[in-house]
């Protein structure tokens, strides 16, 4: 039996394919035990992740690749097992039909070309979910247009002219929009007015609102 599944088993653990398995392995044991659990796996992009940088040109950049690659509007459970998938076909094929015969599987070559195959797995990933963006970013039901005139409250470290984010109060898992000020920087906690929408670049601008209490607290959220 051993015997038998041997080979299996180290072709599933070589080089860059064994960090590929793992990942794989790790999105079935989660599906496995939210299914038991009755986990919910329908929540949107960002569930449960909130990143606050400390310089605003990484937060830029942070918020601009968390949209590109579709974070901010796909699952993260739907994201992650997508990608896992191609990442693993992507090692496995890769290394058994070409990388295997020009290089050793040691550690700088396992990671090299994990960072590759990862780097193509995520642009496949983002062609691949591309289509379910227009079904899965209003599944709360809160147009961008409707939030106009609405309050939220400033969860990243700062809000400015150039970056911030604030939290929605939805009755639920509150919605973390992408805002900026239209001068003055909003401190972190503060409540603000959502004056328009900017579609190009997909934030809102806000406005201090020094009357409203800050109700809405940095827990799970979905990011618009």
């Amino acid at each position: 039996m051993w015997r038998t599944l041997q080979p299996v088993i180290d072709s599933l653990f070589v080089g860059p394919v064994w960090p590929a398995s793992v990942l794989l392995l790790l999105v079935f044991v989660y599906v496995g035990l939210s299914l038991i659990t009755s986990f919910d796996l329908g929540g949107t992009g960002g569930d449960g992740v909130e990143i606050d940088w400390d310089a605003h040109g990484w937060q830029s950049l942070g918020a601009a690749s968390w949209r590109w690659f579709h974070l901010d509007s796909i699952p993260i459970v739907v994201w992650f097992g997508i990608f896992a998938a191609f990442h693993w076909l992507l090692a496995y094929i890769l290394w058994h039909s070409f990388d295997s015969s020009r290089h050793e599987p040691t550690f700088l070559v396992t990671v090299l070309l994990t960072v590759r195959n990862g780097t193509i797995a995520a642009l496949l990933t983002r062609s691949v979910t591309a289509p379910l963006v227009p079904y899965l970013a209003k599944r709360y039901g809160y147009e961008d247009e409707s939030l106009i005139g609405s309050t939220a409250v400033v969860s990243s470290g700062q809000a400015t002219s150039t970056y911030g984010q604030a939290k929605f109060n939805t009755g639920g898992a509150p919605l973390l929009l992408n805002i900026r000020t239209t001068g003055d920087s909003i401190a972190k906690g503060s409540a603000v007015r959502i004056v328009s929408y900017e579609p190009v670049k997909r934030v809102y601008i806000v406005t201090p609102e020094a009357d409203f209490p800050a109700t809405v607290s940095p827990d799970e959220a979905s990011v618009r």
